[in-house]
């Protein structure tokens, strides 16, 4: 039952994706929006190079050659590849502003969510210091720091 669950989020964020690029106005190209879809490109080519190109995969589960990565962009964010891709497709969806590509991309993040949160019982069950370091670092978003009171 997993696997089907798991499927039909990647395939929802494949296909949300794809909406939102491919319903984007292109002609003009619109070089703003490459200009603030760009850090989100970069964030996203930045993980998966400090993942490691090959431990790449689209599922929310764990392989034998998954392993914790606390440095480069996971060390600010857990999600650095989803981030990523959100930042990339807000950056488009105002070419052209519609309620039904805003709707798909409130979609893709519910999509979204819900894999970190497959992802999350995985690393928790694979790896023992998963907690802590999940305790340390935002998700989707970097985490604040908090004022500790004194005395």
């Amino acid at each position: 039952m997993r696997g089907a669950y798991h499927a039909i989020l990647i395939s929802g964020q494949f296909v949300s994706s794809a909406i939102l690029v491919m319903s984007a106005t292109w002609s003009p190209f619109p070089f703003h929006a490459l200009l603030i879809a760009s850090p989100g490109i970069v964030l996203a080519v930045w993980a998966w190079f400090t993942m490691g190109l090959l431990r790449l995969r689209v599922g929310p589960g764990t392989t034998q050659q998954t392993r914790l990565v606390r440095s480069g962009p996971y060390a600010v964010v857990r999600h650095p590849m989803y981030v990523g891709l959100l930042w990339f497709t807000a950056a488009w969806l105002p070419f052209p502003l519609a309620w039904w590509r805003s709707a798909t991309w409130l979609m893709l993040l519910i999509i979204l969510i819900a894999k970190t949160r497959e992802e999350e019982k995985a690393m928790c069950d694979r790896f023992d210091q998963y907690p802590s370091y999940r305790d340390q670092v935002g998700g989707l978003f970097p985490k604040l720091p908090t004022a500790t009171r004194s005395g």
